[in-house]
């Protein structure tokens, strides 16, 4: 069964003679599950794909379903209520809230959707022991490593339990040592929780941990 379909996506910048097709009839299926990587060079329209599968930007034409919703047909606060209950998100720069704690950071959603204290803290260990991270909870992001705060990253996304999460050049900061590390944590999760990942890289090393491989070229 697929989780995610995109049908004929277009996504154009500019007009006339400035127009580009960053996507140029864009078909894809994710089933529930896959472990999918997409790569292609700069300006390929990887991140652009991504970025619209997951409702951060919009297609100028084409349908995409995620879990037979069609979010092309969703207003802003119902595409706002999926990004909180069903999508999680990790990117290269960790994205973290220097103000506060490794742990408030993790809980932050829970905390805004104002979820039990006790199932908050439930999940905090759940996760912070999965990812190796225990010790940190309570550095703030600039008294951690990359590493460090990526694996915060990918727990503030899993803190939610999203049926799927998109990675867009998640080991793009790492080191080779900690890149192996989060491409592990990243296939346990897959594995473990069944969470279905769309992940964006250039390293075909990173690609490798990953079940399907699709490549991108001019919008295509």
């Amino acid at each position: 069964m697929n989780i995610l379909k995109a049908v004929d996506l277009q996504k154009i910048y500019g007009q006339g003679e400035t127009e580009v097709r960053a996507l140029d009839g864009v078909n894809f299926e994710v089933e529930k599950g896959d472990f999918i990587c997409i790569m292609g060079s700069s300006g390929s329209g990887k991140t652009t794909l991504v970025n619209i599968l997951s409702t951060i930007d919009e297609a100028t034409h084409g349908q995409i379903f995620l879990n037979q919703k069609d979010l092309l047909l969703l207003s802003e606060k119902e595409k706002a209520n999926l990004r909180k209950e069903e999508i999680g998100f990790i990117f290269q720069n960790y994205n973290l809230i220097e103000s506060l704690t490794i742990k408030n950071n993790i809980l932050f959603s829970l905390r805004l959707n104002k979820v039990d204290q006790k199932i908050q803290l439930e999940k905090l260990n759940e996760l912070t022991k999965m990812l190796n991270i225990e010790e940190i909870i309570d550095k703030y992001p600039s008294q951690c490593s990359g590493g460090q705060q990526q694996r915060a990253a990918i727990a503030r996304a899993l803190i939610n339990e999203p049926k799927i999460i998109f990675a867009d050049e998640p080991t793009g900061n790492l080191d080779s040592l900690n890149a192996r590390e989060l491409m592990e944590y990243l296939v346990k999760i897959n594995e473990e929780k069944h969470t279905t990942i769309i992940m964006v890289t250039h390293d075909s090393f990173v690609a490798s941990y990953s079940k399907k491989v699709y490549y991108m070229k001019d919008g295509h």
